[in-house]
């Protein structure tokens, strides 16, 4: 008897036990739960796993906060900024001190951003705005030794060109700058530098960089008027191929006027930007240069696969009767008119053109070719994304690192969380799948050299196939190659000599 009472405590017991054991697990669940549906803020695109910034051990996603300097307090940090006047309008520098012109959340963060910067650094900052030449002006500046400008916010072209003529200082002797923190974008660390050296670069200071990123956009109208299988899930499955594309164009082409001709009235499966080309050509997994062990680029444009995949893509440019080509205001009319289901362009267009849309839309990332290669989304950092560079003229390069440090790492929790959770994914995005979407675009972008150097005239090519009436990448290998490889060991001597 003694004995089943013993038995039956033990019982008890064990069912007390499995019971606060289930609403320990209860509780854990649904804090895992509002965890995981809370979005988090992080930009993913430099491939780390951010820490939270109250880990309660005084880190800033795991790094030690900056020291404090004396010397910041009080400096004036100035930046050589890009204009309207200074070449493509819309890339003009938005994002280093709040002037009203751009979107007012923007605006208020960067605003924000730089209050904290004077109040926890003392550090002010100021925008020298270029006109016009900006490339030619600071160079005249700096040979002159002119002390008017501590940073340059330059399109990526002329930030390079720059650093080959011995313009700029390598960021990596730098003090105070940490470079491999997440608020810098390690794609463009890696892809950016040199013989090991880095002279520009960019990271959460910026948006011109996301902004220029290549994606592709899908009208949710369209796609449920069609009975579409889901996109979203192809992605996650791997399964968002260029053949997939392919197959989803040609169901849907429609000569909506039925006047025998397929152009801008009629819909499509998709409609893409001439500049799509070169974006295709890396998200379908080639490239024209690869590093080498010693950091040097090298040519890499032409084998067997690349010469299948300029096939595909000349196919694509070619076929007008299933897609449509146009600039990017054109395509978003088409997207807009709902007659098209797909749309490729940069996250800018998304940003500031689809806004105004009444219909739901998504994004995705740009196609691949096979199921077991990564997402790749090239960056248009020869024109469009500013990267970020410090003169040789400068002569307090050790305050300037400090302050820039400062912002980069200052604008993670203001400016990128901005751009990433409300100007995109709360007024843009209408879904939360596409926030998962732009996780994927934003950790798999490229940032190639040779499209901002244009060596060989690469750019200049794949920028041209849709008007081009060659269809042999054979012979536009033979013709660019020893150009290319003069080019691009022309710029390695160049940095060498000048650095």
């Amino acid at each position: 008897m003694l004995k089943e009472q013993k038995g039956t405590g033990i019982i008890n017991n064990m069912k007390k036990l499995s019971i606060i054991l289930a609403i320990l697990i209860l509780v854990s669940t649904l804090f895992a739960s509002c965890a995981n549906d809370t979005k988090p803020s992080g930009n993913k695109s430099n491939g780390t796993n951010e820490q939270s910034t109250d880990t309660g051990d005084g880190k800033y996603y795991g790094f030690d906060p900056l020291p404090a300097l004396e010397d910041a307090n009080g400096y004036v940090f100035k930046a050589y900024t890009r204009g309207r006047e200074s070449g493509y309008v819309d890339w003009y520098t938005m994002d280093f001190t709040a002037d009203g012109d751009e979107n007012e959340i923007i605006n208020e963060s960067v605003y924000r951003r730089n209050g904290i910067l004077s109040e926890k650094y003392g550090i002010t900052l100021e925008s020298v705005v270029s006109p016009k030449n900006q490339r030619e002006l600071a160079e005249a500046s700096i040979n002159a030794g002119d002390q008017s400008f501590d940073m340059i916010i330059a399109e990526g072209k002329s930030v390079a060109a720059m650093a080959q003529g011995g313009y700029c200082v390598d960021l990596k002797t730098l003090p105070y700058l940490q470079l491999d923190g997440p608020w810098w974008d390690q794609h463009a660390n890696e892809q950016l530098s040199i013989g090991g050296k880095l002279f520009c670069t960019t990271g959460d200071l910026s948006m011109s960089d996301n902004d220029a990123t290549w994606i592709c956009v899908y009208n949710k109208n369209v796609w449920e008027e069609n009975n579409i299988e889901n996109l979203y899930q192809l992605v996650r499955d791997n399964k968002w191929t260029i053949e997939k594309v392919e197959e989803i164009s040609k169901q849907m082409k429609k000569d909506v006027n039925d006047d025998g001709k397929m152009d801008i009235n009629d819909s499509y499966g998709y409609v893409f930007e001439p500049f799509n080309t070169y974006a295709l050509f890396y998200s379908l997994g080639e490239s024209v240069t690869k590093k080498n062990a010693d950091d040097y680029p090298e040519l890499s444009v032409y084998s067997s696969s690349s010469a299948e995949v300029y096939d595909i893509i000349m196919d694509m440019v070619k076929s007008r009767d299933t897609y449509y080509i146009g600039w990017s205001r054109d395509c978003t009319s088409v997207v807009k008119d709902d007659r098209a289901l797909l749309a490729s362009s940069t996250l800018w267009t998304i940003r500031n053109l689809y806004t105004s849309f009444d219909q739901d839309f998504g994004l995705l990332p740009m196609p691949k070719r096979y199921a077991d290669q990564p997402y790749v989304e090239v960056v248009d950092a020869s024109t469009c994304a500013s990267l970020y560079a410090i003169p040789t003229s400068n002569v307090n390069t050790d305050v300037t690192a400090y302050a820039l440090e400062a912002l980069c790492r200052e604008s993670k929790d203001t400016l990128r969380k901005a751009y990433y959770d409300t100007a995109i994914e709360h007024k843009t995005m209408r879904d939360v799948e596409s926030g998962e979407m732009l996780d994927i675009i934003l950790a798999n972008r490229c940032f190639d050299l040779s499209m901002i150097y244009n060596w060989g005239g690469w750019y200049d090519m794949f920028c041209s196939m849709w008007t081009s009436s060659s269809s042999n990448f054979s012979s536009e290998y033979d013709t660019r190659k020893d150009q290319s490889i003069n080019a691009i060991q022309g710029t390695i001597d160049e940095y060498i000599k000048n650095n």
